[in-house]
């Protein structure tokens, strides 16, 4: 009983960071056709394709800072040090976000305001990506890490169903107030915001207060800080990285996760940051008063939601230990590369049903398959010492490609439609499955295996006694100085 009330603590606690990245992050869709009611009534109440793409950016760039800067000190004070921290500034700026004026606010105005301020949540959120991987990857809570891993994971897709569910029932409850005056549409949006803040606000205290993963201690240091002679901190971070990426295997694996990430986020979020587009597209946004077509984008999003997006979340918990990490990925891409050209192929000459049906396929399939993926494989591939960073860079990479389509999306849409737009995802797609090729297989090894290189063929225990090895002596000394307590590697240094 101990054990399972251990392990629902903890998917608590660690899935509320993700549960607000899907709640804040894929609701700006429904939010923004909102603001044109209230803030651009003399643009036909709808916001501008730049604002609209600076608006929807913003949390993305906000996330590369948090993802690096997080993964860094994550992995050199340690993840309990750490932990919290992007908890904080998540309900900070979305707090700040929530207190934009009500009144005689420009369009300038505006779009400053919530690119500020969903970039200090984004800087948060993203800080909860490499943290909360690298937390789950080194619990022992199930037999299964990619399970235990990607159930953390799927909390994103129940926050962005969620975030569904209460823009309906907040638009239910607004009904009569927005017909009489649309401006009512004000509590809509800062509550629909303000909402998501109670799960992120209730497990605060018990993220700052975990304690730190076995793996560090055994594999890192037990003693680490900013300052100190024989502590462990940002300066030897940078060294265990340097050393351990001059290795080619191990930075083309890198690269390789980082690429796959970045192709994948630009059709995963040029969809979802879009739903309202793409819904409108398909028919379930158009509507005779504002009221009404906001309602026709919120249904049409839980249709979507509840039949493909939150449940491939679900589905691909249990298939990395059946199929592995690198044919999920592959597998994946290719076949969204090849719905969404079908979907290219059929927009004009086909029903609403087909095309709901083709979206929500797409939906499945994106994230049972390489969002997923994406997200487990980087904190299996590399050793506890740069797992973190490792899997910011990744992240960050990822963050790239939906800071590309949340700006470019718009522009481009205006230019080749619709079927162009998701011609060029179809590609897209296709070259994340190739990318996918070069990523090492992680099923059936343990952190301890992980740790010693086996995934690369090197035992960094021997290989600096093996002739030819690929670990460098380097990497054995670093090590060892680990084993020694992580602070003989600085004094060396300073000796010198």
């Amino acid at each position: 009983m101990g054990n399972a009330w251990a392990s629902i603590k903890f998917l608590l606690i660690a899935g509320v960071g993700l549960f607000g990245d899907g709640y804040l992050n894929i609701t700006i869709g429904l939010v923004v056709p909102i603001l044109g009611y209230l803030y651009y009534d003399d643009n036909k109440n709808k916001v501008p394709t730049i604002p609209q793409d600076v608006i929807k950016g913003a949390l993305s760039i906000g996330m590369i800072f948090g993802q690096i800067g997080f993964g860094l000190f994550g992995d050199a004070l340690g993840r309990h040090k750490i932990y919290g921290k992007e908890l904080i500034l998540t309900i900070m700026g979305t707090l700040l976000l929530i207190l934009m004026p009500w009144h005689n606010f420009g369009h300038i105005g505006v779009v400053a305001w919530m690119f500020c301020f969903r970039f200090v949540t984004g800087v948060g959120i993203g800080g909860d990506y490499p943290m909360t991987s690298s937390l789950s990857a080194e619990k022992n809570l199930f037999r299964s890490r990619a399970k235990l891993v990607l159930l953390v994971f799927a909390s994103i897709g129940l926050g962005g169903f969620t975030g569904g569910i209460v823009n309906l029932v907040l638009l239910a409850a607004f009904k009569g107030a927005v017909y009489d005056n649309v401006y009512h549409l004000q509590w809509v949006w800062r509550l629909q915001f303000g909402l998501g803040l109670v799960p992120l606000a209730l497990t605060l205290y018990a993220r700052l207060t975990m304690k730190e993963s076995k793996p560090y201690q055994q594999y890192v240091a037990t003693e680490t800080g900013l300052v100190g002679k024989d502590v462990r901190g940002l300066k030897q971070q940078f060294e265990d990285f340097r050393v351990y990426f001059r290795n080619w295997k191990h930075a083309r694996t890198l690269f390789a996760v980082s690429a796959a990430w970045f192709l994948f986020d630009i059709a995963f979020y040029g969809v979802n940051l879009n739903q309202s587009v793409i819904l409108t597209k398909i028919g379930y946004g158009k509507g005779p008063d504002p009221w009404t077509t906001l309602w026709n984008t919120a249904v049409g999003n839980i249709i979507a939601s509840s039949a493909g997006y939150l449940p491939g979340f679900y589905a691909a918990i249990f298939l990395p230990d059946y199929m592995g990490r690198v044919r999920q990925q592959w597998v994946g891409s290719a076949i969204v590369a090849v719905l969404y050209a079908i979907w290219a192929g059929v927009t004009n000459h086909t029903s609403t049903g087909g095309l709901i049906a083709l979206f929500t396929l797409s939906q499945f399939f994106l994230n049972a398959g390489p969002n997923a993926t994406t997200f487990l494989i980087p904190v299996e591939v590399f050793p506890t010492r740069v797992r973190g960073t490792a899997h910011g860079i990744a992240a960050a990479s990822g963050k790239a490609g939906a800071v590309l389509t949340a700006f470019a999306f718009g522009t481009i849409t205006d230019r080749i439609g619709i079927q162009g737009v998701l011609a060029l995802f179809s590609g897209i797609m296709a070259l994340c499955a190739l990318v996918t090729l070069m990523i090492p297989e992680t099923k059936g090894l343990s952190i301890a295996q992980i740790e010693s290189g086996e995934l690369y063929g090197e035992d960094e225990g021997v290989a600096a006694s093996v002739p030819g090895s690929e670990t460098s002596s380097d990497e054995v000394r670093l090590d060892q100085d680990r084993k020694d307590g992580g602070s003989s590697t600085v004094k060396e240094r300073e000796a010198v």
